[in-house]
């Protein structure tokens, strides 16, 4: 028997009469009643499993409108806001294919299909929490990511808790997966192979071929796990990168084709599916891959301005050889989905600025002239706003080329002035370590500066004085040489009367003089 007055729980169930009978049972098993938490949204669980940890979740997978069960598990998984010994139990009522490949993927502790009893749901509890209490050396060592002492403490307790050891030999080989241990590990998994087929072996072995560049061995191994179960999406995946490594895109496509055929629901693998289609030139398995993750994103942590603009960029390739009705219906769906990626990142101009290229690239292969530059005066308008100099220099670059296409130089010049006027906190931070005489240092983050600012005037000639300075230290480099001439390029604008302009004719100098130094 288990002492259940000290545990914590957090329901989440969206039904009423269901989460009062949850909490009765959990009140049965002796449970206090300050001791537990009921929700009925994952918007509101996720606030408390970022305040509170807790021992055991129960959560429902369907939770209404927003987040489902499996949301909420994968955004806190992904933020760690449950202790490692927490028990994740999902509850539902479907039974669907697909509903249970992605619950699955997230590896909850436990899925219970309702309805069942207060029995059964003690009983797995009690198995559970047994465990748990048993491990929690191991648990509590994770938790204080000491990876070294956690291993330890699975080879130690293998011998007191022997019921256990298989558990604590996959938990043993995970911990040494994320420690990157990949070569001590393979041995583990060779010699567990050696003996019997066990398809996590299998799939750590080819992880580990992978992470130690032996793609050929790694393929092989995920290739091994699916000739005996076809549907273990997790070896679909990891061949799909192997072969991707190894430049073979389409085979990559297919077998994430296979994934998604088997689990539907994961948002990272239709992105990245349909991100292989496009290159392959496969638009129609492109456009279905991004549209299924924008679908099964919208609450998803993984949910990315990229899916909606991949797809976009899908959409648009797709119009140029369309029937005119379905071209049209294609480009109200894409301004429709901007619109609503908009209000999604109200927050983020730099997604409200690629939103608005692509929808003037959709206008443009359309023929919608108007609509075109419509979208490009908007785009101009937010880099006018960008007082700060956040947005992207190639965003800026791409609106710059766009208004001299459509013969509109002053807004073009008018930008341009702006971005020449433009400083960078890696600037700022380079020159700091220039005067205290840390070149190398320096150079390296200036360089970063001049590709976020690139037609910065600032940026441009304290690049120009830290190379000159670090090759005057060391010895001249062509290719730095040709960085240092581009810089002078950009400055070539800078006015006469410009308080900068007497360090730009100095620097000039000193950049003539070593350049003949070397001819």
């Amino acid at each position: 028997m288990i002492d259940y007055k000290s545990l914590h729980f957090l329901i989440i169930e969206d039904m009423p009469n269901f989460s009062s009978a949850l909490r009765s049972m959990v009140m049965f098993y002796g449970v206090p009643h300050d001791h537990i938490q009921v929700v009925s949204s994952g918007e509101d669980a996720l606030p408390l499993l970022n305040s509170t940890r807790y021992d055991v979740v129960l959560s429902d997978y369907n939770l209404g409108e927003g987040r489902n069960g499996n949301d909420v598990l994968e955004e806190a998984k992904h933020h760690q806001l449950l202790k490692s010994s927490c028990i994740y139990i999902m509850l539902t009522a479907e039974n669907s294919v697909d509903m249970v490949m992605g619950a699955l993927e997230y590896q909850p502790d436990e899925y219970l299909t309702k309805p069942f009893t207060k029995e059964v749901l003690n009983a797995r509890l009690e198995r559970l929490v047994t465990r748990r209490n048993a491990l929690m050396p191991i648990f509590s060592e994770v938790d204080k990511k000491q990876l070294g002492a956690a291993i330890a403490n699975c080879n130690k307790l293998v011998a007191e808790f022997p019921r256990y050891k298989g558990y604590l030999l996959k938990l043993k080989t995970d911990l040494m997966m994320e420690k990157q241990a990949y070569e001590p590990l393979l041995e583990i998994y060779n010699a567990l192979l050696n003996t019997k087929f066990i398809p996590w072996a299998q799939l750590g072995q080819g992880k580990c071929h992978y992470y130690l560049g032996d793609y050929s061995k790694a393929e092989a191994a995920f290739r091994e796990i699916l000739g005996h179960n076809e549907r273990y999406v997790q070896a679909w995946d990891w061949l799909a990168r192997v072969l991707e490594k190894q430049g073979d895109t389409k085979g990559g496509q297919k077998a994430l084709s296979e994934a998604t055929a088997i689990s539907p629901r994961n948002v990272r693998r239709q992105s990245q599916l349909g991100d292989l289609a496009r290159q392959n030139g496969d638009l129609e398995v492109a456009e279905k891959a991004f549209n299924q993750s924008v679908k099964v994103g919208k609450h998803s942590v993984h949910r990315s301005p990229d899916n909606y603009l991949g797809l976009t960029k899908v959409l648009a390739e797709r119009i140029k050889t369309a029937d005119p009705r379905v071209a049209k219906r294609m480009g109200i769906k894409v301004g429709t989905m901007m619109e609503e990626l908009r209000t999604l990142y109200r927050k983020n101009p730099t997604v409200a600025l690629q939103s608005r290229l692509a929808e003037g690239e959709v206008q443009t292969v359309l023929g919608n002239d108007a609509g075109a530059a419509k979208s490009l005066t908007q785009a101009y308008e937010l880099c006018s706003k960008d007082q700060e100099g956040d947005l992207p220099a190639a965003l800026k670059e791409q609106v710059v080329e766009q208004l001299e296409a459509s013969d509109q130089e002053p807004l073009a010049h008018a930008l341009v002035q702006d971005m020449q006027q433009e400083e960078s906190v890696r600037n700022t931070q380079a020159i700091a370590l220039y005067e205290k005489g840390s070149l190398a240092q320096a150079l390296a983050l200036i360089q970063h500066a001049v590709e976020d600012k690139p037609r910065s005037f600032a940026v441009n000639l304290n690049f120009a004085q830290v190379a000159l300075h670090y090759m005057t230290e060391n010895k001249p480099d062509k290719s730095l040489l040709l960085k240092v001439r581009n810089s002078f390029r950009q400055v070539e604008a800078l006015p006469a009367d410009d308080a900068r302009a007497a360090l730009k004719k100095q620097l000039q100098l000193r950049y003539q003089k070593m350049v003949q130094g070397l001819s």
